[in-house]
């Protein structure tokens, strides 16, 4: 920013010291003089705008800046003239303003016009992207997370509630069952939310020991058959012949090939199976959950692991998830420094492999 003429005669502090810690300000600034040109200003205004640097100099006028940004359509729809002259008015008035636009490449700017003494006039520009981002992300997990409690307390209160007024009859016991199914998807929810607050904060705690990933790959499949079996769904283990050690977590990686084996059986179809394959690797175990289900698109597939992420709400079964499971998977595999990957196609199946290193 030396080029820039920071030293104008209207800006005599604006020395070499001063230049270099503009240019540390993590937001864009320009100054115009009383006669509306640059005195001063940092990279990070040029760069958030995506402005031409030729058109910032010591003394240059601003008007060519305000028609680069009327022709480009940065003031809004209309004729670019019509639209500079009005900016131009505004500026040469001093006119105190503030807003935002979301630029090309999506990112979000604050602009702050803020008029100073001696008819001197600030721009001030902040990428935002972040914070509307995060906003959103909370507003959209407050909403999605108040419909998934909302159901199952909505079935128990009404359940308990012709249990309590003694309308439930004959249908005492089948009343008791709803509500009682209905509480143990609640306790799910919560706990899932627990989980993936504590991986993604990175609060989560591990306890890792050594472990034959034969016998524990095997224990999960079994934990898991009955619920696979219940929807029509075999399972089928493939494992090598020797020992295959490796520190983990195993409660952790149990949780993690529960939820994989559990959504495998409910995107397939009655009378499918589903594969749970043990390989070694160089230097890893590669764990494989094989379905031949509906699979998932391609946009599906980039968001898999984010929280609350939903192709389809109702499975093959006409179950519904929370959408916080692959979520918490990814989150465990991290945790052991692995990795989990997914293969699939729509109409074919899909597969997932977690790696995980054999020592840590």
């Amino acid at each position: 920013m030396s080029e820039q003429g920071g030293e104008g005669e209207a800006d005599p502090a604006a020395g070499p010291a001063f230049l270099a810690l503009l240019e540390q300000l993590d937001e864009g600034v320009l100054l115009l003089d009383g006669q509306d040109r640059i005195r001063l200003w940092n990279h990070a205004y040029v760069d958030m705008l995506d402005l031409p640097i030729a058109l910032f100099a010591e003394g240059a006028p601003v008007r060519p800046l305000i028609d680069l940004l009327a022709e480009r359509g940065d003031y809004g729809p209309g004729d670019p003239a019509t639209l500079a002259e009005a900016i131009a008015v505004n500026v040469r008035a001093r006119v105190s303003a503030q807003g935002e636009r979301q630029m090309a490449d999506g990112t979000i700017i604050a602009a702050h016009w803020i008029p100073l003494e001696h008819g001197h006039f600030l721009f001030r520009v902040r990428d935002v992207t972040s914070e509307r981002n995060a906003s959103r992300f909370k507003d959209e997990l407050i909403s999605t997370v108040s419909h998934e409690l909302r159901t199952p307390l909505t079935v128990i209160s009404g359940a308990l509630g012709l249990l309590r007024s003694g309308l439930g009859g004959d249908e005492a016991a089948e009343l008791i069952e709803v509500a009682y199914r209905n509480s143990e998807r609640l306790g799910l929810l919560v706990n899932d939310l627990l989980d993936i607050d504590k991986l993604q904060s990175g609060s989560a705690s591990f306890r890792f020991a050594a472990e034959d990933m034969r016998e524990l790959i095997t224990a999960s499949v079994e934990q898991n058959r009955p619920y696979a079996e219940g929807l029509g769904v075999a399972i089928d283990i493939e494992l090598p012949d020797a020992p295959l050690p490796a520190e983990v977590d195993r409660g952790r990686i149990l949780q993690v090939m529960s939820n994989l084996i559990s959504n495998a059986a409910k995107f397939s179809g009655t009378g499918s199976r589903v594969r749970v394959r043990l390989t070694r690797r160089t230097d890893t175990a590669r764990i494989s959950v094989i379905d031949k289900g509906r699979g998932m698109s391609e946009d599906f597939r980039r968001r898999l692991f984010t929280r609350f992420a939903q192709e389809n709400r109702a499975t093959e079964h006409g179950q519904i998830g929370t959408g916080l499971g692959l979520a918490i998977c990814k989150g465990i595999v991290d945790g052991h420094g692995g990795r989990i990957i997914v293969n699939t196609q729509e109409g074919v199946g899909t597969i997932f492999h977690v790696d995980l290193p054999l020592e840590r």
